[in-house]
């Protein structure tokens, strides 16, 4: 395994907000002797991200598609979360198209991880209510807990969480993060949970009822930090204003967008999409994300697209997400990912990628980490609505 991963900076706080470092990996995980320029060119260097959308947005009914992932790629922000006193440390994702907490639990079979060892923390309570997630191939299945868990340094009483004894495939047994903490609303929360930062909002832990993401940009070494801020926006990571667009359905970070367009071209209109920390690109139904890439020169395996050699971005169509009356654009620089090993030439694939299976009722695209890299994105819980601002890289 070949690894490109990013060790951010530590804690900051300030009157207004608690700044969260985020670390970042662009990884071909399960690795095989293939040259780089034949593993982007296999047809399943996404298959984990397929799998990964699969688990949190496929309907019950349907089945993920089962794929023998190896050389795949991983392109995750994460970073710190302690459970229990004294505090055990774990890496998670910060997940807003979910809404558990869950770590490896002591009971973890073939789980790899830092595991969470009740026995060892004296504000442990017991709950023993069972945990699964269920979604065709994948399986996150556990027991729920009740403990302390701190969060940017703020500690949260009583939160139940799940600590797992299975875990759903390889993209979580060779990642760099432990588990998820999800960020969604509790309308999609397993058993009910009252997620993490709610949690926070109830026990008045945090000043106003919003997170925000800032997600650095791919060129490294980077200039900035990532960073998670929670309890409003940094000021430093963005320029402008904030546009704001309603929340259209409680549970996942759903917004109504008006289109997708391609240079002039509308290519879908009239739909929902989710905003997805956890989600790195940005993922479409099958048929729109071919639409998409069949313009952008690049070798269309479906559900992704790679370049024979990486394009020159100004060449490229500008892609146009429309919110709320708002245009945001993205240049070939912002919706191509560059992976690098060292020794190979840099490779590019189209961060459009085609999910194959069925998305609940008139969700159209997941914006995920592609889109909030360029755009300042702030999850505003108190006011029910998700805001953007253009994201400051310099």
């Amino acid at each position: 395994m070949r690894t490109l991963c990013f060790l951010l900076a530590a804690f900051a706080a300030n009157a207004a907000i608690v700044k969260v470092p985020l670390e970042r990996e662009v990884a071909i995980l399960g690795r095989s002797e293939k040259p780089l320029h034949e593993v982007m060119r296999s047809g399943k260097v996404l298959a984990g991200e397929v799998l990964k959308l699969g688990l949190k947005y496929a309907p019950k009914t349907t089945a993920v598609p089962k794929v023998p992932i190896t050389d795949f790629m991983n392109a995750q922000y994460y970073g710190p979360v302690s459970i229990g006193t004294p505090e055990q440390e774990f890496k998670v994702i910060y997940d807003t198209g979910s809404s558990n907490l869950w770590v490896p639990g002591e009971n973890c079979t073939g789980c790899v991880h830092k595991k969470y060892n009740s026995s060892a923390s004296s504000t442990f309570v017991y709950n023993g209510t069972d945990f699964s997630i269920l979604y065709g191939s994948g399986a996150v299945r556990g027991t729920c807990d009740q403990d302390t868990v701190t969060f940017g340094g703020l500690k949260v009483k009583n939160q139940v969480f799940a600590e797992t004894t299975a875990e759903p495939g390889l993209p979580w047994v060779v990642g760099r993060f432990d588990g998820i903490l999800g960020m969604g609303w509790v309308q999609i929360s397993v058993n009910g949970i009252t997620p993490v930062f709610f949690s926070m909002m109830e026990q008045k832990l945090v000043d106003a009822g919003q997170f925000s993401f800032y997600l650095s940009a791919q060129a490294w070494p980077h200039k900035k930090t990532s960073e998670l801020a929670l309890g409003g926006v940094d000021p430093d990571h963005y320029t402008g204003n904030f546009s704001y667009v309603p929340v259209s359905k409680d549970g996942y970070w759903q917004i109504h967008t008006d289109s997708i367009s391609v240079g002039n071209e509308t290519i879908h209109a009239n739909f929902d999409s989710v905003v997805d920390s956890g989600t790195s690109l940005l993922a479409f139904p099958l048929a729109t994300a071919v639409r998409i890439n069949s313009k952008l020169g690049c070798i269309d395996a479906g559900i992704e697209c790679v370049f024979e050699a990486c394009p020159d971005f100004s060449t490229l169509p500008d892609l146009h997400v429309t919110l709320n009356g708002k245009v945001y654009t993205l240049t070939g620089e912002d919706y191509i990912l560059q992976v690098q090993e060292p020794g190979a030439p840099t490779q590019c694939i189209s961060g459009i990628m085609g999910f194959p299976g069925a998305l609940p009722e008139n969700l159209g695209a997941i914006l995920g980490d592609v889109f909030m890299r360029k755009y300042y994105t702030t999850f505003d819980a108190a006011n029910n609505r998700v805001g953007f601002a253009l994201a400051n890289h310099n």
